[in-house]
C-alpha cells in the first residue's frame, strides 16, 4: 500500500520557493521517464546548497523522488533514496518531529512491499513516536499499523486500522485521492482472503471508481487492484468477468514503460488460470510462456501472492 504511506513531502514542509520550484523540475523529468536528467538535477540540489536551508530542501527532494519511483514500481530505488531522505532530515530535526513522519512512512512502504518485515517494523515504531494531530497524519500511521497487523494474522484488528486510515482521509478533505482509493485496495484485499466477498466487491469497486478520478493515482493503482477483483470474480465463478479484469489490468501494464516484476507475474499467473477456465487454452500458453520469462526474486518471496486464492476451496464463507 505505498500510496498511502508515502506522499510528497512539499505538501507538508515548509519549503522555500526555490526548492519547489526545484523540485518540481525533478518531478517532471521523472514524469517524462529522463531519468539521468532527474538525478543530475538532484544530484547538483544536494551539493550546491542551491537553498538556503540545503540539507532540508535535499532530504525533501530525495523523499519525494522516492514516492515517484515507488509508485512507479521501482521499489529497491526507492528504498535506497528513502534511506538517505530520513538519514539527511534525522540529522537536523529530533526524532519526534513531525517532519520526519512521512520520510520514515516511506521507508517503511518501500521495505513492507520488499518483503523486509522486521526492518518496516523498527521503522514503523520510531514513526509512533511522533506526535499526529492532523487526520493525513494519523491515516499514515494507520496504515502501517494496518499492514502490520495483517502479517502478523490479526485480521479482524488490521480491518480496523484500515477502515481508519480511509475515515481519517475523508475527514482530511482527501477521499477522492490515490491515497484513499489504496485504503480501500487493500481492505478490499483482506476481505477478499477472508471470504467475505461482497464486502471485498464494494471496497474494490469504490476503490477502482476513486483511482479513475484521482488526479494523483498513477496506473499501477488500477492494475493492482483489477487483478485482485479479478480473483474475487474467479472465486464467484464469474469466469467471464474474471477474464475481463485481467485482460484490461494487462493492457494497461503493456502500455507502461516499466511494471515491477512481482506485479507483472502475478497478473499473467492469474490471467492464463482464467483463461483455461474458460477454454481459451492457445491464449493461456501464450501468457504462461511469457510468465515464464520473469524471474522470481528470492527476496519478495514473503509477499502474498493473491494469484493464490484462486486454487481455494469455494466453501469459503460469503
Amino acid at each position: 500500500m505505498v500510496h498511502a504511506l508515502a506522499q510528497s513531502a512539499t505538501n507538508y514542509m515548509q519549503v522555500s520557493a526555490e526548492c519547489a520550484e526545484l523540485n518540481q523540475k525533478v518531478n517532471a523529468h521523472l514524469v517524462n521517464s529522463q531519468y539521468a536528467a532527474a538525478e543530475t538535477l538532484l544530484s547538483t540540489a544536494i551539493t550546491s546548497g542551491a537553498d538556503p536551508n540545503r540539507d532540508t530542501c535535499a532530504g525533501i527532494m530525495l523523499n519525494d523522488t522516492a514516492v515517484f519511483l515507488s509508485t512507479s514500481g521501482r521499489i529497491d530505488e526507492a528504498e535506497g533514496l528513502a534511506k538517505r531522505s530520513v538519514k539527511i532530515l534525522e540529522a537536523m530535526y529530533p526524532p519526534g518531529d513531525l517532519v520526519l513522519l512521512r520520510p520514515l512512512s516511506v521507508l517503511a512502504a518501500t521495505q513492507f512491499e520488499l518483503g523486509k518485515i522486521a526492518r518496516a517494523r523498527e521503522v514503523f515504531k520510531r514513526m509512533l513516536s511522533i506526535r499526529t494531530e492532523r487526520p493525513e497524519d494519523r491515516a499514515i500511521v494507520h496504515t502501517g499499523a494496518a499492514l502490520l497487523l495483517e502479517i502478523e494474522g490479526r485480521r479482524q484488528e488490521a480491518e480496523a486500522e484500515y477502515l481508519a486510515t480511509f475515515q481519517a482521509f475523508e475527514a482530511a478533505g482527501r477521499g477522492d485521492t490515490a491515497d484513499a482509493g489504496s485504503a480501500l485496495a487493500s481492505l478490499g484485499t483482506l476481505y477478499l482472503k477472508e471470504g467475505r466477498f461482497n464486502d471485498a466487491r464494494r471496497s474494490l469497486d469504490q476503490g477502482l471508481a476513486i483511482f479513475s478520478r484521482a488526479k494523483d493515482a498513477v496506473p499501477s493503482d488500477s492494475i493492482k487492484l483489477l487483478n485482485v477483483r479479478g480473483v474475487l470474480q474467479a472465486r464467484q465463478g464469474a469466469w467471464l468477468e474474471a477474464e475481463q479484469d485481467f485482460a484490461k489490468a494487462l493492457s494497461m501494464a503493456d502500455r507502461e514503460p516499466w511494471v515491477e516484476p512481482v506485479v507483472l507475474r502475478s497478473l499473467l499467473t492469474s490471467y492464463a488460470y482464467v483463461l483455461r477456465r474458460n477454454h481459451h487454452r492457445r491464449e493461456a500458453r501464450s501468457i504462461e510462456a511469457r510468465t515464464a520469462g520473469i524471474p522470481i526474486d528470492p527476496a519478495r518471496s514473503t509477499t502474498v501472492d493473491i494469484t493464490e486464492l484462486l486454487a481455494k476451496p469455494k466453501h469459503a464463507k460469503k
